[in-house]
């Protein structure tokens, strides 16, 4: 057993780094970054689709896909996909792209790096990408940094708790629900600017929220994934 990056408790992790975001972090960064409303919005780790959902409600053209289906509705998803792997998909050659993504950390190797990557090449307007505060602390990523400085690193000073795909549904032994209980690891959304590379990173804080916020925020997830009425999420 180790400490799960997403919820900082000694728990199993997913085998391909599948942990759920709540649609309030996706919000902020929605209200903090300008992304061009005439580009798509692909996450190509989209889970549940917590990120295509919240850009769609937002007005945004947006698309999923993922190595796995794992529920997303079907208007936004579009297809199975290793954004890693061999097969190029269709997307990958759209030239009016935003990258948006809750990314895998570390089931493979500097996978949160490639995914970056490929992501800067592919994108012509904002690559965005939900990490761990401590991703940016590295001696292994310096290089990588002071090649591709982020236009913004937009830090949470609220946690957001993340808990795996397959434990979402887990209780405590009263019975109560765990999921997005509380965050205990710092993250920051990193945002690549296409259109401006090379500026120098400008630091955000994004302020926390209210008690009475994060539990409308947990009833409003719980909702959308279908547990539980939100008279029983609390």
């Amino acid at each position: 057993m180790t400490a799960d990056l997403a919820t900082g408790a000694k728990d199993a992790r997913h085998p391909q780094d599948w942990y759920v975001e709540q649609l309030w972090v996706i919000r902020k960064l929605i209200a903090h970054v300008e992304f061009d409303p005439d580009y798509i919005v692909w996450d190509p780790a989209c889970g549940l689709g917590t990120i295509p959902e919240a850009f769609k409600a937002a007005g945004f053209d947006t698309l999923g896909t993922d190595i796995a289906y794992r529920g997303l509705r079907e208007a936004l998803w579009f297809g199975i996909h290793d954004y890693l792997g061999d097969q190029v998909h269709i997307l990958e050659h759209h030239r009016s792209l935003s990258i948006v993504s809750n990314p895998p950390f570390s089931y493979i190797d500097d996978i949160a790096e490639l995914f970056i990557r490929k992501s800067l090449m592919l994108a012509r307007d904002k690559v965005a990408m939900l990490l761990p505060l401590k991703w940016r602390a590295s001696e292994k990523r310096y290089q990588f940094f002071e090649d591709h400085p982020p236009a913004e690193i937009l830090v949470f000073c609220d946690r957001p708790s993340m808990p795996p795909g397959n434990q979402l549904a887990a209780r405590d032994e009263k019975g109560r629900f765990t999921a997005w209980a509380r965050g205990k690891v710092d993250y920051a959304w990193f945002v690549w600017d296409r259109r401006n590379p090379g500026t120098p990173t400008i630091i955000r804080s994004i302020a926390p929220r209210t008690p009475a916020q994060k539990r409308l925020d947990r009833e409003e997830d719980f909702r959308r994934i279908g547990l539980l009425p939100m008279a029983e999420a609390a």
